[in-house]
């Protein structure tokens, strides 16, 4: 069941076509994230949610509430739309502590002082934060400080919570174990979450579903296993970085299509003058085995290797034709 349903929505800044005739259905208890370059229209799409933006056309249901409609000029203002909203700068008021941040939206509704009190350790215990409810923001690691951020957007129970680029502000550690606690949280509360980020391992972590933006269209939909294995053209397969793209020609194979994307682990080293010869020209340690980048007949290609290669090390390189998929040019 859909608990948010946008229809061709479009917005233009000037001349700026932003987004155009964007129709999308969230399900309940999903975690979609809105995944592109900048200047997408993945940041606007959000904030035309959140009513911050009025699109030029369009309709927005949730519920039984009727959001935006631009032909009967219905637009809700974002206080009366039950949404929740995850700042990637925080937006902690500084003077209070953490309970008072999370009480604040509750306090705004006019909730009891005793709903208040229960409702905040409620959250502060989901975002494991109830030792901190005393402190300042100032005295909280940028982690922490997402997790107030979370639990002030949970506080009144919304229908759906945005984030705005939640982890951008975390170094690549945090930022990583912050996501899956998102995810984790998100489920065990049944949560639905529309996510905004340009960052790719991000949307992998914690998203049901990717929405992939190019050009203020929705380019690709899909859960993140079919997005990064069935890229659809050349351009969503070099953003979404899932492999190497090649012309036809260079693994000769044979489809109508003229670029083929070959995955890392789709390339196997073998002796010099047993397979497609090639040029080692950087090789890396990255977690448990070796990055290794070469030049493939003027083209630049990465791979796998268990053992570390020397720089203009001459290699053969065997592929897995299995793994090859056919990518149509696209718009690149």
């Amino acid at each position: 069941m859909s608990i948010l349903s946008l229809h061709n929505i479009s917005k233009s800044f000037g001349d700026e076509v932003v987004l155009n005739n964007i129709s999308l259905d969230v399900a309940a208890g999903s975690f979609i994230t809105l995944l592109g370059p900048s200047g997408c229209g993945k940041t606007t799409l959000l904030r035309i949610i959140a009513g911050l933006e009025r699109p030029d056309l369009g309709e927005i249901h949730a519920k039984k509430m009727t959001f935006v409609n631009v032909a009967r000029n219905v637009f809700l203002p974002p206080q009366k739309r039950k949404l929740g909203f995850v700042f990637q700068d925080y937006g902690l008021w500084p003077h209070m502590t953490v309970a008072e941040n999370v009480a604040f939206p509750l306090k705004m509704a006019k909730a009891s002082p005793q709903d208040v009190k229960k409702r905040v350790g409620e959250v502060l215990d989901a975002v494991r934060l109830a030792q901190h409810a005393d402190k300042l923001p100032e005295k909280l690691s940028g982690g922490q400080k997402q997790r107030v951020s979370i639990a002030r957007a949970l506080a009144a129970k919304p229908d759906l919570i945005l984030f705005d680029e939640p982890l951008s502000n975390l170094d690549a550690n945090l930022r990583e174990d912050l996501g899956r606690d998102i995810q984790v949280l998100s489920k065990q509360l049944g949560l639905t979450c529309i996510n905004v980020t340009h960052d790719r391992r991000e949307a992998q972590i914690l998203s049901d579903q990717i929405a992939l933006m190019k050009d203020g269209v929705i380019h690709q939909l899909g859960q993140p296993h079919d997005l990064f294995r069935n890229p659809r053209d050349v351009w969503a397969a070099r953003f979404l970085d899932v492999g190497n793209i090649l012309p036809v020609g260079i693994i000769q194979i044979d489809v109508p299509e003229h670029f083929v994307m070959v995955p890392r682990k789709a390339f196997r080293l073998v002796e010099a003058d047993q397979g497609l010869s090639a040029t080692a020209t950087n090789c890396m340690f990255i977690e448990d085995r070796f990055e290794v980048t070469a030049d493939l007949q003027g083209h630049e290609v990465k791979l796998f290797s268990n053992q570390p290669i020397g720089q203009e090390q001459s290699i053969g390189l065997k592929v897995d034709l299995a793994d090859i998929l056919p990518l149509s040019h696209g718009a690149c």
